[in-house]
């Protein structure tokens, strides 16, 4: 099942995820560099008031899981009313602060004629409403996941999602500006809601209105208080960076900044929805008292999920400046390329704490996880202001990766032994090892290889097939089991017979 739900969680984000690198050329070219860089910052602006959000969500699910796996129906009818009432006001709360404040936002982070600077102003006026109805939707998604419905949340979030960035085109090439790109994805958002309301109603759970017992605020609120502070850092590390890019550099060079962070971060992040999925199964495993089934979880999830990283790696270095070139044009290879490698570098560094945060939260203990997620946050806002000060866009993406490697090393040496019940030399050898070592190995034939042919799409095409091939022979070879190859093996016997 665990399985089965980290390929469904993937595919709601993967199909998005394409559509958004596919549409992001056509966004580009109908609003300008400039506008798509104002896109860009509105969406930030927006994205930081997700500061006032305490992370219920992250006790939410942990506890709507327990309560399920247990069959306490009133303490997860409490749980889910606590978390829709908090989620509907934070909305409220956070829309009207957008609206009234969208002109001072605007005049403060922008430097825009007059004629685009009102339409900014009413493109921030409109994303006010989407800021409410998405604090709504999400929590609503997390609805199917506490229940291990992945499969329901992921179509969801596939065909919505591809629909956001579909209609966001259609406004843009209609001459809807960036007015009409904002109000196409609010309209999309509120189509989603509703059907997030209507797919709960079909599952077999009594959701009747339970005013929340103390035992249950109580509860929630703890948990959350300290899960709140890795929400905070991840909005720092999402959205700090590219006001402090646009407000140092401009709205055209955050553009050739984005443009190829959105890239690396994409294709990574879609392994990140690989690894969530346990976050649910280690809360039931805990709350059934079955924690002798977390040890190989652990390390199964963590050699895999780091080998399917590395190979996420290889693809972008080695074909990232074609795929740029081919993608927005030459002058985004030449600016956004080592931006690019940087920052894949700082992702993957970032992503060795996914798994060991998931199961160090599912345990109970979000202070850990939240207080050096914050510390990794204000570390690395602190670097991109000099980096980018002093180097542009290549400064602040060096900065990302600095403060990853310090505080990842730091996180993933305290955890293991303390939190965490396995040590880091087993984790190291056990987990990460067997992967770093098959894919750095690969991935450095390939990269010698690359310096010695001539660039171009033919050859980009191939040395990304020939890797990915090495690569799959090499991950059945040492990285997938015994048990694993055979149960594989049934699978493609059981699709050709």
């Amino acid at each position: 099942m665990l399985l089965r739900n980290s390929l469904w969680n993937l595919a709601g984000s993967a199909l998005p995820s394409v559509a958004a690198l596919v549409t992001v050329p056509l966004l580009v070219g109908a609003l300008s560099t400039e506008g798509y860089g104002i896109v860009t910052m509105m969406a930030s602006i927006v994205g930081y008031f997700g500061i006032i959000d305490i992370n219920l969500s992250a006790g939410s699910i942990k506890y709507l899981a327990e309560n399920h796996a247990s069959g306490e129906k009133e303490r997860f009818a409490e749980t889910f009313w606590f978390g829709m009432l908090f989620y509907s006001l934070l909305g409220i709360v956070g829309a009207v602060s957008i609206f009234l404040f969208s002109k001072q936002l605007v005049g403060y982070f922008f430097d825009l004629s007059s004629s685009m600077r009102d339409s900014t102003i009413l493109a921030l006026e409109i994303s006010a409403l989407g800021f409410a109805l998405s604090q709504i939707q999400n929590y609503l998604l997390i609805i199917p996941q506490a229940l291990q419905h992945y499969n329901r949340s992921a179509q969801s979030e596939a065909f919505f999602g591809i629909l956001t960035n579909v209609v966001s085109v259609i406004a843009a090439l209609a001459g809807g500006g960036v007015v009409g790109v904002m109000a196409a994805r609010v309209f999309v958002s509120a189509l989603n809601s509703l059907y997030l309301t209507w797919l709960i109603r079909q599952f077999d759970i009594d959701l009747s209105f339970r005013w929340p017992g103390k035992e249950i605020r109580s509860a929630l609120t703890s948990f959350s208080a300290y899960s709140y502070l890795s929400k905070l850092a991840s909005t720092f590390h999402q959205h700090g960076d590219k006001l402090i890019v646009g407000a140092i550099a401009g709205p055209v060079a955050l553009t050739y900044y984005t443009v190829p962070v959105t890239l690396a971060g994409r294709i990574l992040g879609l392994t990140y929805r690989l690894s969530s999925v346990i976050y649910p199964r280690v809360s039931e495993l805990a709350a059934s008292k079955r924690m002798s089934e977390l040890r190989p979880l652990y390390l199964t999830a963590t050699k895999h999920i780091s080998f399917i990283n590395l190979a996420a790696l290889g693809v972008i270095i080695l074909a990232g400046d074609e795929f740029l070139r081919r993608w927005v044009g030459e002058s985004f290879v030449q600016q956004g390329y080592p931006v690019l490698v940087l920052m894949t570098f700082a992702i993957l560094i970032d992503s060795l704490t996914n798994i060991p945060s998931l199961v160090n939260d599912a345990l109970g203990h979000p202070k850990i996880t939240g207080g050096f997620a914050l510390s990794r946050g204000i570390l690395g806002i602190a670097l991109v202001y000099l980096g980018a000060a002093k180097f542009g866009i290549e400064g602040a993406a060096a900065a990302h990766l600095t403060s990853a490697i310090v505080l990842t090393t730091l996180f993933l040496v305290y955890v293991h032994g303390r939190t965490i019940p396995l040590s880091f030399n087993e984790s190291i050898r056990r987990g990460w090892g067997p992967s770093f070592a098959v894919g750095l190995l690969i991935f450095g034939c390939m990269i010698l290889f690359k310096w010695f042919i001539p660039s171009g799409l033919l050859s980009t095409v191939i040395m990304v097939l020939v890797s990915l091939l090495t690569l799959g022979l090499a991950g059945l070879a040492f990285i997938v089991s015994s048990e694993e190859r055979a149960a594989l093996l049934k699978v493609v016997q059981r699709f050709y017979y």
